[in-house]
């Protein structure tokens, strides 16, 4: 992307690159300190890399019901509903079993995982927390801001872009076929990559929606993939 009119900084924060991107540069420091420990607290919430997570405690439940943060029940939820639109193929609960996502039970706060299950979020959290850290920015300091993070443990590039846009608005790379192009994104937009089978990226006004396509898309669901994209409205990108 050209960072002409654009001020940018980066970091790591557990394994995952971030970068942070505003339209105003005098505020870039204290964007990417407010998106520092924007992530950071999230990743108390959702991380599977730490070991005092709170998702982490929720996955040593075996079986038994526990009350969870309304952060947590919310991303799970997204979860959830990210399982619903790819009819499964894009599911958080992991066991040994034949149980589904729909095994796994929510009455407002309190949340059940059958028997020795464990829920990954990685499919979707990731996405959602980027585009409300760009949200977040956007708002607190009146500028058009960008966000992404990737990691090389991840098989997922986030991006979310949120308030005034650039002078050339925001522009992203991706593979789409056998070519890669620049391809323009609105402001309130989450552009996820995942690789998998295939490289697959989706843009969507809904992180949850972008999240789950690309991984199945990556996954090569792509029948699948094509029916949500047009009930959703999402662009999707497939490397050949």
């Amino acid at each position: 992307m050209s960072l002409a009119t654009k001020a940018f900084a980066g970091f790591d924060i557990d394994d995952r690159h971030v970068r942070v991107v505003v339209t105003d540069a005098a505020v870039i420091t204290d964007a990417a300190a407010a998106a520092r420990t924007a992530l950071d607290t999230w990743l108390d919430i959702v991380s599977l890399t730490r070991a005092d997570s709170e998702l982490q405690r929720l996955n040593r439940s075996f079986g038994r019901t526990v009350r969870v943060s309304p952060a947590l029940a919310d991303q799970v939820r997204h979860a959830l509903a990210a399982a619903d639109l790819t009819a499964g193929a894009v599911d958080p609960l992991r066991s040994s079993g034949t149980d589904t996502h729909e095994a796994i039970e929510i009455d407002g706060l309190g949340m059940r995982l059958p028997g020795w299950a464990t829920v990954d979020l990685d499919a979707t959290a990731l996405a959602v927390v980027v585009e409300r850290i760009a949200a977040t920015i956007a708002r607190r300091f009146a500028c058009g801001a960008l966000v992404s993070v990737s990691g090389a443990n991840s098989t997922d590039t986030d991006i979310a872009v949120a308030g005034p846009e650039p002078v050339r608005g925001w522009q992203i790379s991706v593979i789409d076929g056998s070519a890669e192009r620049l391809v323009p994104i609105a402001s309130g937009t989450t552009m996820v990559t995942t690789t998998g089978t295939t490289t697959a990226t989706v843009a969507a006004s809904s992180p949850v929606v972008a999240a789950a396509l690309s991984r199945a898309a990556a996954a090569g669901a792509d029948a699948l993939v094509d029916r949500a994209a047009d009930h959703a409205s999402a662009a999707v990108f497939i490397a050949a």
